[in-house]
């Protein structure tokens, strides 16, 4: 099969297509032939060099496409079945992919097949950290940091979905802003307006950038609020929480990391990417895929994503010549 495979960490020029064995799959294992792959910042991350990442490694935390082959003990699929899927391992940007059964979704009628490549990490990422972690009832008020990037914005839609009152962003353009009220947020501000935020407002706050949005979030919540940190796209130091805070004021702080979750309990992203799937073709919860590209225009695709200079989520065609060309 035909795989893009990382060579090198140097901006965005890495990636190289390269032929490797077909992948089997193992007991309770889907192996999938790929027709679209899911574009995010950790595979920016993990091809410019953010996170260091072997010679040899395929990136791509989602896929969609057909059932090729069920391993052992694998029901409820049929080969030629249109399916998305979580790859804990990565691997996604190749013809065939291999995942856990348990992480494997058919695709509802009514839903495409490229939006479906763009639904397991972040719509299943804010379905379980809102229904787990985070503690969310209906008619709470939310926060989000990055709101109209591909997490911040399936955090909104998840809690509307989930029956959230106040729904606010914090943005980092007005053009964005503008998005932002697109997309239905009661109100958004502006990431050099965080001073302006009243402190005692929400009662969740979603921080997927980390530093200076980490201590704003904590400073907004709330007595009981929660803020639940699920990312660092800032590439911020870390910061410091008062423990003091946190007992006076009844403020809470969690992280939630999909992968590492799901790897203490697998069957819950069956359950979880079934119902984002099905929320999504539904209309319930809203994707936007702003963009499928080619191969080709993969470095184009990660360097926009690190910039920050994207909205809504990224796909591309895993369909790869033989005599393709990465060029940066």
């Amino acid at each position: 099969m035909r795989a893009l495979v990382l060579t090198h960490q140097n901006g965005f020029g890495g990636l190289t297509a390269d032929d490797l064995p077909a992948p089997e799959p193992d007991k309770g294992q889907v192996s999938i032939d790929v027709k679209y792959a899911g574009v995010g910042l950790i595979d920016a991350f993990w091809v410019s060099g953010v996170i260091p990442s072997n010679a040899g490694f395929v990136p791509g935390l989602e896929v969609s496409g057909t059932v090729r082959a069920l391993g052992g003990g694998v029901t409820g699929f049929a080969v030629g079945q249109k399916v998305a899927a979580l790859l804990p391992g990565a691997g996604g940007f190749a013809e065939i992919a291999c995942t856990p059964a348990t992480l494997v979704a058919a695709i509802p009628p009514g839903l495409s097949i490229d939006l479906a490549s763009v639904i397991p990490i972040n719509t299943v990422t804010a379905h379980l950290a809102l229904t787990t972690v985070s503690r969310f009832s209906p008619g709470e008020s939310l926060l989000i940091h990055a709101g109209v990037g591909g997490l911040g914005s399936q955090f909104a839609q998840v809690a509307r979905a989930l029956g959230a009152g106040r729904v606010d962003a914090v943005v980092g353009t007005s053009a964005k802003q503008g998005i932002a009220r697109e997309l239905g947020y009661d109100q958004s501000y502006l990431r050099s307006e965080l001073a302006a935020i009243q402190a005692d407002t929400y009662d969740v706050v979603i921080d997927p950038v980390g530093g200076a949005a980490t201590e704003t979030g904590f400073r907004v919540l709330r007595g009981g609020g929660r803020l639940v940190r699920v990312g660092n796209a800032s590439q911020a130091n870390d910061v410091a929480l008062s423990s003091m805070a946190h007992w006076l004021e009844n403020k809470t702080t969690a992280g939630f990391n999909v992968g590492g979750w799901l790897a203490d309990r697998p069957g819950e992203g069956a359950a979880s990417l079934r119902w984002a799937l099905e929320a999504v073709a539904r209309g319930d919860v809203r994707v936007d895929l702003t963009r499928v590209g080619g191969i080709n225009e993969i470095p184009d695709l990660l360097a926009a994503l690190e910039r920050g200079d994207t909205t809504g989520k990224l796909a591309v065609r895993m369909a790869i010549d033989p005599l393709a060309e990465i060029v940066p």
